[in-house]
């Protein structure tokens, strides 16, 4: 009979211990005769407390299988809204809020370039979500856009040391903390990256009924203060003018208007009251001192530079701070012969800034405001003229040689002086843009037509609630003469 194989003497083995029959392990080869001990040991199992243990975990796994299958909408620890923000370096902005705000970083997505795709911050016990800019995808960020419509609002334990703790990180003041009506104390900063924050610490609760007592009281007030004006001119800008401003408003047009607005609020300590923008630019106005400024433009907008002689209490004070600011000296301070102490900077987006405080015994126009635009025609002569022929301006100063090439002149119009003296090397013509309120803007523009300007707008209604008109006069300058429509 022939040797039976190895696989069938296990096989017969295992059987046997199956059936409960003694396998012979001495008739086996000894590498068989070892798989049949391991054989005996492992028969009978599992036990019937593992089975029952197995049984109870597949049930729990299956029913925790099912449970996940139930997600909750609302992810745990995100409230039901959140803002969602866009930025020119997303990076520079989480550090900004871990600095200024005490933010807590919780997740970031980034390409390997850097480039933030999606990042989450928690401020207080809310969650900001952000990312980089993805132009195709219609991300954009404010400073892109030239602003952003839509302001934060947040609450914290102490709005004043809050505020000192976001201005030492590189936020700036847009509105001072002050105690409100309502309850709250609270102010406006603006971050580095074009978003305003409302922030507020709530001092004591006060009710509708009283809140809407306030905001009748002040409704009722407005036309009585501009109701009572001291004289004619006060009387002029009080009906034709827009609350805030004078009669001449300088509109400084450049590409960077951004920039610009930061540079004026860190050199000047301008603050700035609107903001509004689109893709294809922005309009803000800012103020310094007594006067506003409006200031707009944008990627590909024909920029429009401005001269401004900028009177201020310490001259040297602001003309440093200016150069910190990121300004290019073109003079330093010096008494000048004229009566003033001034010096000079041009700021990053183009703009000369002529920084000045009177001497004591300087005998200046009362007119002369923080802000006072200052031409540099070629033939500023024929600049004078047009302005009292197009606007009724009055001259009210003019220094002159003998051929009539005029070294410096001041021309008041409304209740604003503009000043002005000839182009000279390094003082180049500088067409700028000049909002003007006027009483009549129809009649005004065809005066202006007839001295000679040219149409760029007819008189027209306009959405944000001035009648426009715009002229180009012969010297550059365009002219956007405006009134408020009185509903």
């Amino acid at each position: 009979m022939a040797e039976r194989s190895e696989i069938d003497q296990l096989d017969d083995a295992v059987a046997a211990i199956i059936a409960q029959r003694g396998a012979d392990l001495t008739l086996l080869e000894p590498a068989i005769a070892s798989l049949v001990e391991v054989a005996r040991e492992l028969r009978g199992l599992p036990g019937e407390d593992f089975k029952a243990q197995l049984k109870t975990e597949l049930i729990r796994r299956g029913t925790m299988s099912s449970t996940k299958m139930k997600v909750d909408p609302i992810p745990k620890g995100h409230p039901a809204i959140s803002a969602y923000m866009c930025f020119s370096d997303a990076s520079a902005a989480i550090e900004f809020y871990k600095k200024a705000f005490g933010a807590e970083e919780t997740l970031r997505f980034a390409e390997a370039s850097g480039k933030i795709g999606h990042a989450e911050l928690k401020i207080a016990n809310a969650i900001i979500m952000l990312s980089d800019e993805y132009p195709d995808h219609g991300a954009l960020s404010p400073q892109t856009l030239g602003g952003s419509p839509v302001k934060m609002h947040l609450y914290v334990e102490d709005v004043d040391a809050f505020a000192r703790q976001a201005v030492a990180a590189g936020a700036t003041v847009v509105r001072p903390i002050e105690d409100q009506f309502y309850g709250d104390r609270s102010g406006q900063i603006a971050d580095p990256f074009g978003y305003t924050w409302i922030i507020s610490t709530r001092k004591e609760e006060i009710s509708q009924e009283e809140m809407q007592k306030h905001i009748d009281a002040f409704a009722q007030q407005q036309p009585t203060e501009t109701a009572r004006p001291q004289d004619p001119e006060e009387q002029f800008s009080a009906k034709h003018r827009r609350e805030g401003f004078h009669t001449v408003t300088p509109y400084i047009t450049v590409e960077k208007a951004p920039e610009l607005i930061e540079f004026v609020k860190q050199a000047f300590g301008a603050t700035e009251s609107f903001r509004t923008g689109s893709a294809g630019g922005m309009h803000a106005e800012v103020k310094i001192g007594d006067s506003m400024v409006m200031v707009g433009g944008g990627p590909g907008i024909t920029e429009r530079p401005t001269a401004i002689h900028l009177y201020i209490p310490d001259v040297d004070a602001v003309y440093h701070r200016a150069l910190q600011a990121g300004a290019t000296s073109l003079f330093a301070p010096a008494d000048q012969p004229y009566g003033e102490r001034s010096g000079a900077v041009q700021d990053p987006t183009g703009n000369n800034w002529y920084i000045a405080s009177a001497f004591e015994t300087t005998n200046w126009p009362e007119e002369l405001r923080t802000v006072t635009l200052y031409f540099h025609p070629i033939g500023a002569p024929g600049l004078i003229e047009f302005l009292k022929n197009a606007f009724g301006a009055e001259e009210v100063m003019r220094h002159q040689s003998e051929e009539g090439y005029v070294y410096h002149a001041k021309v008041r119009i409304g209740d604003s002086i503009v000043e002005m003296g000839e182009a000279r090397d390094p003082s180049q013509p500088m067409p700028s843009a000049i909002y003007l309120y006027v009483e009549d803007v129809d009649a005004m523009y065809e005066q202006a037509l007839k001295a000679g300007a040219t149409s760029a707008l007819p008189p027209t209604d306009q959405p944000y609630g001035d009648r426009n008109a715009w002229v180009n006069d012969p010297f550059g300058n365009v002219w956007y003469l405006a009134t408020p429509i009185r509903t």
